[in-house]
C-alpha cells in the first residue's frame, strides 16, 4: 500500500541540489516518502496540500545536540556563566537523570527542531547516572513518537571529580563499562 502526497501551487520550491534549482508555482509528488515528479501536471493522492504563496524547503538536520539540557536551560543561576563553572553547577542536576527526564527533554527538543523546518536530529548524550540504563531509548521513543528521523552517539566520561574531572562520581563509569556498553 502506497503513501502518496501531492504538494500543489508551491510559490517557490527549493531544491538545494547540485544546480541550486529554484522552481516557482510548481507541483510536487511524493511516494512512500520519495519525490516521485516536480512540474505543472497535476497528480491524484492519498493527501492533497494547496501551498499557495507558501515557499517548500528539504527538511534541515540538526547534526549536534544534547536533548537532555532541554530540562535545565532555564536555571537561572548559570544563564551567563562560563563553560567550566557551568558543567560543574549543571552536572550536580544531571546526575539525577532518569529515562523520564530524557524522554521529556527530548519530546520538547524534537518538537522545537520540527517546528523550525528540521526533519532529523543527531543527539550526542554522554551523561549516564548510575543505575540508569535506557536513557538512549528513550531518545528514540521520543522520535518515533514525533515522527523526525534520529541519530544517535553516545558519549562518556571516566574522570570524576576526585581524579581532576568535573563531573561527579555518579555519572562516571569505567572504560570496561563505556566499551561494553558503546
Amino acid at each position: 500500500m502506497s503513501n502518496s502526497l501531492f504538494i500543489k501551487n508551491i510559490r517557490y520550491l527549493v531544491t538545494c541540489d547540485d544546480d541550486d534549482n529554484l522552481f516557482e508555482n510548481a507541483n510536487l509528488y511524493i511516494e512512500d516518502g520519495e519525490i516521485k515528479y516536480i512540474g505543472d501536471e497535476l497528480k491524484s493522492a492519498d493527501e492533497v496540500i494547496d501551498a499557495k504563496d507558501m515557499i517548500v524547503y528539504p527538511g534541515l538536520i540538526n547534526t549536534h545536540h544534547h536533548l537532555y539540557q532541554i530540562f535545565s536551560r532555564n536555571i537561572p543561576q548559570v544563564q551567563n556563566m562560563e563553560l567550566f563553572p557551568w558543567l560543574k553547577y549543571l552536572y550536580e542536576i544531571w546526575k539525577n537523570l532518569n529515562s523520564d527526564v530524557v524522554l521529556y527533554s527530548s519530546l520538547c527538543g524534537m518538537g522545537e527542531l520540527l517546528k523550525t523546518g528540521c526533519t532529523t536530529c543527531f543527539d550526542h548524550h554522554y551523561v549516564f547516572p548510575k543505575n540508569e540504563n535506557n536513557l538512549i531509548e528513550a531518545q528514540f521513543d521520543a522520535a518515533e513518537r514525533l515522527g523526525i528521523r534520529m541519530y544517535a552517539s553516545r558519549g562518556s566520561m571516566s574522570l570524576s571529580k576526585k581524579d581532576g574531572g568535573l563531573p561527579p562520581d555518579t555519572v562516571v563509569q569505567t572504560v570496561d563499562e563505556i566499551l561494553k556498553d558503546s
